[in-house]
């Protein structure tokens, strides 16, 4: 006999407005609501057996062994191997006799396995953290090794080394999510600002394949920086590449068969207007 498949929507006891007072999407906004702001080994996080009730809802509890490796905000602890703590959208017991479920809402997760950028508070016992802010995600997946650091304690030490991982992180090949790294670029975008970050986009681009000034060229045009469009395509794409004239837009797309990126000009491209 087939087993019926249920469809379980879980959705956050909270009003639409409340969920996303919570949800921090921000780099900033998570970094002012933490005690201790770290890079950090993550192992696989685990159900620890324990079920709160938050929110509304029976949310099982997940722990996860840190060993810290650089610390940005409050005291590094010592030793510096922690544990943290968080809060899955959902408790296992609650799904019994479902084999789908859903969730629809701002993102959550502990952190993932390997190195993160994590945001955690203080907890009452020793060597024990909670992230910044329960169930909803916060920390980001960084590449496996870490980059070339300045030297400490020289000028914008925190802002150099953080860009320096996020764009490590954009070139690691896979970090287990299924999904294509070049979409955190908007996290280079939201710690140095759009002018700053395009700048710096060019720079990085210089010492990357070809296939990645592809793809960051195609995810900056995609988020509509029209304003910001010759530099994109004469920076990221081609250093001899003219700047467009008005008038005329270029569209790039990257080649499933080679890998290769290919633009054209269209005439419909006024960078005066807002050109959606």
């Amino acid at each position: 006999m087939i087993q019926p498949t249920f469809l379980s929507f879980l959705t956050l006891a909270l009003a639409a407005g409340a969920v996303d007072a919570r949800y921090l999407p921000t780099i900033q906004q998570r970094w002012d609501v933490s005690d201790l702001v770290c890079i950090g080994e993550v192992t696989t996080p685990v159900r620890t057996g324990i079920t709160g009730f938050i929110d509304g809802s029976d949310r099982d509890q997940m722990s996860a062994d840190i060993d810290l490796q650089i610390c940005f905000k409050g005291d590094r602890p010592n030793p510096t191997k922690i544990r943290a703590f968080d809060y899955d959208v959902f408790a296992q017991k609650g799904l019994e006799g479902r084999s789908v479920y859903g969730y629809s809402g701002p993102p959550t997760g502990f952190a993932r396995k390997g190195r993160n950028l994590l945001f955690l508070c203080s907890t009452n016992a020793p060597g024990e953290y909670e992230t910044s802010v329960l169930i909803y995600a916060t920390a980001i997946p960084l590449a496996d090794q870490p980059p070339i650091y300045p030297a400490a304690g020289s000028a914008q030490f925190t802002r150099v080394v953080v860009t320096r991982e996020l764009e490590a992180a954009l070139l690691q090949e896979d970090r287990g999510r299924g999904d294509d790294n070049i979409s955190d670029i908007d996290y280079l975008f939201d710690w140095l600002g759009v002018p700053d970050g395009i700048a710096e986009l060019s720079r990085f681009s210089k010492s990357v394949p070809r296939a990645v000034r592809c793809d960051l060229a195609v995810a900056l045009l995609s988020r509509e920086l029209q304003s910001y469009e010759p530099e994109v395509i004469s920076l990221l794409l081609d250093s001899s590449a003219p700047r467009l004239e008005t008038g005329k837009r270029r569209s790039c797309s990257r080649s499933e068969r080679n890998g290769r990126c290919t633009c054209s000009l269209a005439a419909d491209f006024d960078p005066t207007r807002n050109n959606r």
